[in-house]
């Protein structure tokens, strides 16, 4: 063969794609197909394409049944985009590098789902993207070669609203109990921990803590509906077949302080700084950009008390993860609890702050 080739797309990073979310606008990628030639040479066919499908299992009369969905599928003839001659072919006349630009359009991108969150931890759902380059040379006998790379599509997700870098937490039980949690509202992949930061006061005896623990929590939530019908489907014409999944997870270290020398002034005097370790190969973004799939996370911190007649204090403060190199703004935003009531649940938005342990929270946001 006179000649190799590869796929080489104008981003910012190799084969990585911002996607476009505005809804009235074709996103186009540019790029070439990158040959190195020993000698001149036509090609009758030249393309590059983009192709992205989903797999979703389904139990279908109690059998697992995977149903394959496409999610995008966009070709150019490159050919007939190059034919300067008018005879049905590209011509490389030189030797070396050489180059066939193109472009292609990425349709709905702002429908796509970004392939960043293939780490789902269900075997029920998953997607891929690919870029194809294919070259057939003017000859009776020539065959034909295709390049294939994977595409990583993401999606530039900003926190609803939310421009600070540190939430606090105070809870006060007034006699009884009082604690500040300290700690940040946004993270990036690629951060390997995350420092929160415990006071605490002990007003009763009753009240001595145990010990605290730390952890992260990662949500995932799955609603897809299939678009189209499947002949092992009842109504097969009619499309809607659910997939539903629910998980959740830890996605840091499990971090526990004991209070082992059974001190009253526990957390009191100085502040328990405590460093959380990130799980980087199951840690996702947080996309709240879909109507079938929501990521969240949140710090959940647990107050454990020596009386095991006292139920835990549980504090949860939301935490937003940005795509590698995000770099938030440092302000500070405090969500203040009184009263003795303990109330139970996850915190999964921004915006829905709970604080176990209180009766009332409100939440002040620096705009």
């Amino acid at each position: 063969m006179t000649f190799t080739f590869d796929i080489e797309l104008d981003t910012e990073q190799p084969f990585v794609v911002v996607l476009d979310q505005d809804p009235y606008r074709t996103q186009v990628l540019q790029g070439a197909i990158v040959l190195q030639m020993t000698e001149p040479e036509k090609f009758k066919v030249a393309t590059i394409a983009i192709h992205g499908h989903i797999g979703v299992a389904l139990n279908i009369d109690t059998k697992p049944t995977v149903v394959h969905e496409r999610l995008i599928e966009s070709s150019v003839d490159l050919v007939a985009a190059n034919d300067t001659e008018g005879q049905g072919t590209i011509s490389i006349s030189g030797s070396g590098t050489q180059y066939i630009p193109f472009r292609i359009d990425v349709p709905r991108s702002h429908e796509l789902p970004p392939t960043l969150l293939n780490k789902l931890d269900t075997h029920y759902i998953d997607w891929k993207y690919e870029i194809h380059a294919t070259l057939q040379r003017d000859s009776i006998f020539a065959s034909t070669k295709t390049v294939k790379h994977d595409l990583i599509f993401r999606r530039p997700i900003a926190p609803l609203g939310e421009t600070t870098a540190t939430l606090t937490a105070s809870t006060d039980m007034p006699g009884q109990f009082r604690s500040k949690l300290t700690a940040p509202s946004r993270t990036a992949l690629g951060e390997d921990k995350l420092a929160v930061t415990v006071e605490m006061k002990a007003r009763h005896k009753s009240y001595m803590v145990k010990e605290i623990d730390c952890a992260v929590v990662q949500t995932e939530d799955i609603s897809y509906y299939t678009r189209r019908g499947h002949p092992k489907v009842e109504n097969a014409h009619v499309p809607g077949v659910p997939c539903k999944v629910s998980a959740s997870r830890l996605v840091s270290a499990f971090k526990k302080i004991p209070n082992d020398d059974n001190d009253l002034d526990f957390g009191r005097h100085k502040p328990i700084v405590i460093d959380l370790r990130l799980d980087n190969n199951q840690l996702i973004p947080t996309e709240r950009g879909f109507d079938w799939l929501e990521i969240s996370h949140v710090l959940r911190y647990t107050v454990h008390f020596m009386d095991v007649n006292l139920q835990p204090i549980v504090t949860e403060l939301p935490l937003f993860v940005g795509h590698e190199g995000d770099i938030p703004v440092e302000e500070v935003v405090e969500v203040k609890g009184t009263g003795s009531e303990r109330k139970h649940g996850v915190a999964r938005l921004m915006e829905s702050l709970k604080t176990g342990g209180t009766d009332n929270n409100t939440t002040l946001m620096a705009a």
